[in-house]
């Protein structure tokens, strides 16, 4: 299953009947999709237990683990599920919070398949930057606020009566506040600005309507409109934003016990969701969430994965297109156990370049710039090619 390809939800709903988990309450539910950083807007695995020929990338993940959130929440208010009956429940419910609106384009490329408008929904919902260019200079393209939808669909599904958008808008100004008031933190205490800050401000879908300028009423606000489930959510955002790898003093902590007991949430429900955001960080502090970098360096690490994620999904043509060519398949195999030469190189990439217009999701070789990621392209192609040209490899 390719998220990145028409047609994914299609083959999702194949494998659908066999999705069971011990799921009696929408806590069980979030508690499940914080457990894989879903919540947190940085999932570090899915939640499906599905074969996948290819590693998944960020947003594929996300998009995943969103479309079974959705189904999870469905099947626990509906007991019998109807595939087609639920992609309409969610198609009505973007409908409602109106946060995607379909260009010509979309209608086009969709047209009446329901399948076909979720998944271009899904996608938009999913990456907050589509611009290929300048998404690659984002330390994060992905959404840090899906866990919002995860409130909201429960909600579209047991409160009919809801103005969904007005809820939807609720939740996101409950959340700048408190981001808000976590950025003046770190200013108070001189401590460094997280990324992830910036992050959740890009990710809000009407945030041209909301005031940006911290109400300190706020959390008198969220006691007075919402319940445990809301400032779940609402505390583990914080507990993200103010997390730093090591912290120097207490300060932190007693922030976070000040904002759970304002909002009457119990010691041990703050501790807990502490210990929740160690857990994850453990898994997850490699990611490029938890690293500094500039915006050239972050530009190519993320062409580059782009680049071996295209790679191994499209090994099979590219070996059919390189064995037309026998001069490049001999310096290939060459290269496994020298150094090619200059001349030797710029033949090598030539070559390569005249392959890769046959296959059009390697694009990004054509473009302007395209070439600094050939290296890459000529390393992987060796791990790619019949053992027999591969004179070192070592037998196991």
């Amino acid at each position: 299953m390719n998220p990145s390809s028409s047609g994914w939800i299609k083959k999702y709903e194949t494998f659908s009947d066999s999705i069971h988990f011990k799921i009696n309450s929408f806590k069980d539910i979030y508690t499940l999709f914080n457990s894989c950083g879903f919540v947190y807007g940085f999932s570090v695995s899915s939640v499906l237990n599905f074969n996948s020929e290819q590693d998944l990338a960020q947003e594929e993940l996300e998009k995943i683990n969103l479309l079974t959130a959705f189904f999870c929440i469905y099947k626990l208010e509906r007991k019998q599920v109807n595939f087609n009956d639920f992609v309409e429940s969610v198609l009505i419910y973007f409908e409602k919070v109106d946060v995607f609106e379909f260009s010509l384009w979309d209608k086009f490329i969709s047209g009446k398949d329901k399948y076909q408008q979720l998944e271009r929904i899904l996608n938009e919902h999913v990456q907050i930057d589509s611009n290929f260019l300048t998404k690659h200079f984002n330390k994060k393209t992905t959404n840090s606020l899906l866990g919002i939808d995860l409130l909201s669909y429960y909600t579209f599904l047991t409160n009919t009566s809801t103005n969904l958008q007005t809820y939807y808008k609720g939740l996101e100004y409950a959340i700048v506040n408190i981001t808000n008031d976590i950025s003046n933190f770190k200013k108070e205490t001189k401590k460094d600005q997280k990324p992830i800050l910036k992050s959740i401000s890009n990710s809000f879908l009407f945030q041209n309507e909301v005031n940006k300028t911290t109400d300190f009423n706020y959390r008198i606000a969220i006691n007075d409109n919402y319940g445990d489930l809301e400032k779940t959510c609402f505390l583990d955002i914080a507990v993200l934003t103010i997390w730093e790898p090591v912290f120097k003093d207490n300060t932190a902590f007693i922030f976070l016990n000040t904002l759970g007991t304002d909002l009457n949430l119990s010691k041990s429900f703050i501790a807990l969701a502490i210990e929740n955001m160690s857990d994850f960080y453990n898994k997850a502090k490699d990611a490029k969430l938890f690293k500094k970098t500039n915006a050239l360096n972050n530009f190519y690490d993320n062409a580059s994965e782009l680049v071996i994620r295209l790679i191994k999904r499209n090994s099979k043509r590219i070996i059919k297109e390189l064995s037309q060519s026998k001069e490049l398949m001999v310096l290939l195999s060459h290269s496994t156990h020298r150094e090619l030469t200059k001349e030797e190189q710029d033949k090598v990439q030539l070559q390569l370049l005249d392959i890769l217009k046959t296959i059009p999701s390697l694009a990004i070789f054509l473009l302007p710039g395209g070439a600094i990621l050939l290296p890459i392209f000529a390393k992987l192609i060796p791990n790619l090619l019949p053992t027999a040209f591969n004179d070192n490899k070592i037998e196991k």
